[in-house]
């Protein structure tokens, strides 16, 4: 797919993602209808990681152990950012910095109704409080028929991934959050 670019960032070191649905005749002519005006230049420029600001961001919110593959992801990673965040994941992995984890690590973080519905796919007891379905799917359902069970996974944040985050925790601080 061919990368979208705009006039407005044409002396930036790098073009900031611009989703193709963005409207952008509406963005150039209302901008206030958008949640964040035009991506800051510093926002552009890789660090020494080769990773861009907004890739920071994104391995933060991973930091938190409930980002998943089904994770709403906001959009102010396009906007404020200028990263598309499917981008964002796969640098973070190829890098090292997070990790995708298998369906035995994700597994907690589904609903009691999902691990049920896999419970009773694989004839086993579905009764139970949430750890008791919990342990019985981790127990008693071999790892590989666990994986094709359901799509979802756990992203994990790796040490190197969370000595980044210390190096850059200026990152986190201007964009406001909660600390980890």
């Amino acid at each position: 797919m061919k990368k979208i670019t705009h006039p407005v960032y044409a002396d930036y070191p790098e073009q900031p993602y611009i989703s193709p649905d963005r409207d952008l005749k509406l963005w150039e002519e209302q901008p206030e209808k958008f949640p964040y005006k035009k991506v800051e230049r510093s926002k552009m420029v890789r660090l020494d990681e080769g990773v861009l600001p907004g890739d920071i961001v994104m391995l933060w919110r991973v930091g938190f152990g409930n980002f998943t593959t089904d994770t709403h992801i906001p959009d102010y990673f396009e906007y404020r950012y200028g990263v598309n965040s499917d981008e964002s994941l796969e640098l973070l992995i190829d890098l090292g910095y997070i990790e995708k984890m298998g369906a035995q690590d994700t597994l907690h973080l589904l609903n009691s109704d999902v691990i049920k519905r896999i419970l009773k796919a694989n004839a086993l007891k579905v009764s139970g409080k949430k750890q008791e379905i919990l342990d019985r799917a981790l127990t008693q359902i071999e790892p590989q028929e666990l994986e094709k069970a359901f799509d979802t996974r756990r992203y994990k944040i790796t040490s190197q991934g969370k000595d980044l985050l210390k190096k850059y925790d200026d990152i986190i601080i201007k964009h406001g959050p909660k600390m980890l």
